[in-house]
């Protein structure tokens, strides 16, 4: 029966959701009683596993994209067994590219506070850690400083097409670009790191 909840699907998002309607949030309206119609998206169940289950629950262990409303799933494998459902417990093992066994727990965060600042900063992850996916693109700092302001710049040796990190000459990274078709690198996200 998982099997139909695994691979493209498509879920009507919930009224306790951020997404608009009419320029508000969803939630907003739903605080208020307003419950409006709300077109289905699809999303992706890569995986979809049953870990445990009895009488009255069921474990499920969920990998999927962006985008899917796990309580939703919850819900709707509920009606699918004839029943009613409700998530109990919800736990976040993973966001690409990181994984729960990476991280850090309160008590180890505060041992390592007890130690002195610098301890606790060496937990934090570079802040381009998160986008080491994207094409990595270095520029001058001419160029970095056009960029920076918010200006578009030709880059020879720029991707076709997509997002790039940016890096000044010195390899500091200061936001995500996109490049564009006619050669070019438009700032998209920038960041002001202080060193």
């Amino acid at each position: 029966m998982l099997a139909r909840f695994t691979g493209m699907i498509e879920q009507v998002p919930p009224m306790h959701s951020a997404l608009k309607h009419e320029g508000q949030r969803l939630y907003r309206l739903a605080a208020r009683g307003i419950t409006v119609e709300r077109a289905p998206r699809r999303v992706t169940v890569f995986e979809l596993t049953c870990t445990g289950f009895t009488a009255e629950e069921l474990e499920l262990d969920v990998v999927c994209s962006k985008g899917t409303y796990i309580r939703t799933l919850a819900e709707d494998i509920g009606t699918a067994l004839g029943t009613c459902a409700h998530v109990a417990m919800l736990k976040r093992t993973g966001v690409e590219p990181f994984d729960i066994g990476e991280a850090w727990t309160l008590e180890q965060l505060v041992a390592r506070a007890e130690l002195g600042a610098d301890r606790l900063d060496s937990t934090l992850k570079p802040v381009d850690s998160a986008v080491a996916h994207l094409a990595a693109l270095s520029f001058s700092e001419t160029t970095a400083y056009y960029l920076r302001n918010g200006q578009a710049v030709r880059v020879g040796t720029a991707p076709e097409r997509g997002a790039v990190r940016m890096y000044d000459e010195h390899q500091h990274f200061f936001g995500i670009g996109e490049a564009l078709a006619d050669g070019r690198v438009a700032p998209r996200r920038l960041i002001n790191l202080v060193s």
